[in-house]
């Protein structure tokens, strides 16, 4: 293998760095999620045209997956990872500006490619300090994310409720996000390691990857649904006021902080199938919890339970991938990022027909079956 050489010093500064773009990635996804709802009402889209609209985003994730392997394996994930944040984050005032549907959805088709192509290049920077440390610790970068990502929650709320436009919200986030990104940018791993053998630019997940991209993709789903859907679930069916309408959200963005905070320490215990399953199961009893018993604190207890069982997932599984034996970070977590993130993308689309045609109670449902659905999936990994 070819080493990277790096002091401790520098390792640190480099998980730090990791550390802010994974919070900037957090609170920029937050930031649009909890503006939907004004973003949907001022556009007077029914549930199903939102979905419709919602679908420029995972085109446009999809758009980036073939192509971010291979990019980030040219040029470096470093370059890639500041490249990506900016392209991903000067779409937020074009969703927040957005009179009618179809700037919202090239706004969404921007946004979907820079976020793509964000994930999986930080994803790797991750990756480089895990080897630097020589410890897994992927689980606590994703709490950082969930930490932006419930504080974005939590703010978004607090800002619709005072009146503040989107524009203004998204566009105030934006201008941070890209002053921090080129702050840390050298203090990122500049070399990202590699493996000596001859690699693909790009490759199918062998079986086992193949698996556990399955189940990423369940997981994914989940999350997908929850940022897109729960806000609009607490205010519809619960006719709840806006300003309390981000409850269930932000208690799923906390409880997802808290299983990632100990999520490393619970894997190194248990072994990440038990681990996997007994997430798998949470999933599926919190939103039993949440949707069958239709009041506001059973709501928030169980998106905060969903929250806790989603939270380590997909960061076991990118640690795995990142530390493939037979290919590059950048190759295998593209490879398995293509079926993992299909979830995520397509989980909010498929939410907005299934509540068109039945009800958003209904449609939130199948996150129940998906926690089963991969609860049955861990059962099969070796």
């Amino acid at each position: 293998m070819e080493n990277i050489t790096i002091n401790s010093d520098n390792g640190r500064n480099a998980r730090i760095a990791t550390n802010t773009l994974f919070f900037l990635c957090g609170i920029s996804f937050a930031s649009w999620a909890s503006r939907i709802p004004d973003v949907k009402e001022f556009l007077q889209l029914s549930d199903a045209a939102l979905g419709s609209v919602l679908f420029a985003m995972p085109i446009g994730s999809l758009t980036a997956l073939p192509v971010s392997g291979i990019i980030i394996e040219k040029f470096g994930s470093r370059n890639i990872t500041i490249f990506s944040l900016i392209f991903y984050v000067i779409a937020l005032p074009i969703l927040g500006l957005a009179q009618v549907p179809y700037v919202l959805a090239i706004g969404l088709f921007i946004f979907g490619f820079g976020s793509d192509m964000l994930n999986i290049s930080m994803n790797v920077q991750a990756v480089n300090v895990e080897k630097i440390l020589k410890r897994s610790i992927m689980s606590s970068f994703h709490a950082v994310f969930s930490t932006g990502f419930m504080i974005g929650a939590a703010l978004g709320g607090l800002i619709a409720n005072q009146g503040i436009s989107p524009f203004l919200h998204l566009t105030t986030i934006s201008i941070i996000d890209i002053i921090l990104g080129i702050v840390v940018y050298r203090f990122l791993v500049a070399q990202d390691q590699k493996s000596s053998e001859s690699q693909p630019l790009f490759a199918i997940p062998d079986k086992g990857l193949m698996l556990l991209g399955i189940i990423a993709f369940c997981g994914m789903l989940s999350e997908g649904a929850m940022a897109d859907w729960s806000v609009l679930y607490y205010k519809q069916v619960l006719n709840n006021p806006q300003g309390y309408a981000t409850a269930g959200f932000t208690a799923f963005s906390i409880l997802m902080v808290v299983g990632r905070v100990f999520g490393d320490k619970i894997v190194h215990t248990i072994g990440l199938r038990k681990t996997l399953l007994i997430n798998c199961l949470i999933v599926f009893s919190g939103m039993s919890i949440a949707l069958i018993f239709q009041h506001p604190i059973s709501v928030v207890i169980g998106f905060g339970i969903t929250g806790l069982g989603l939270s380590t997932i997909v960061p076991l599984i990118y640690s795995e991938a990142g530390h493939s034996k037979t290919m590059s970070a950048g190759v295998a977590l593209a490879a398995i990022t293509t079926v993992g993130m299909a979830g995520f993308l397509i989980g909010p689309v498929l939410i907005g027909y299934l509540s068109e045609f039945s009800s958003l109670r209904i449609a939130l449902s199948s996150i129940m079956f998906l926690g089963l659905l991969g609860a049955f999936l861990t059962n099969k990994i070796k």
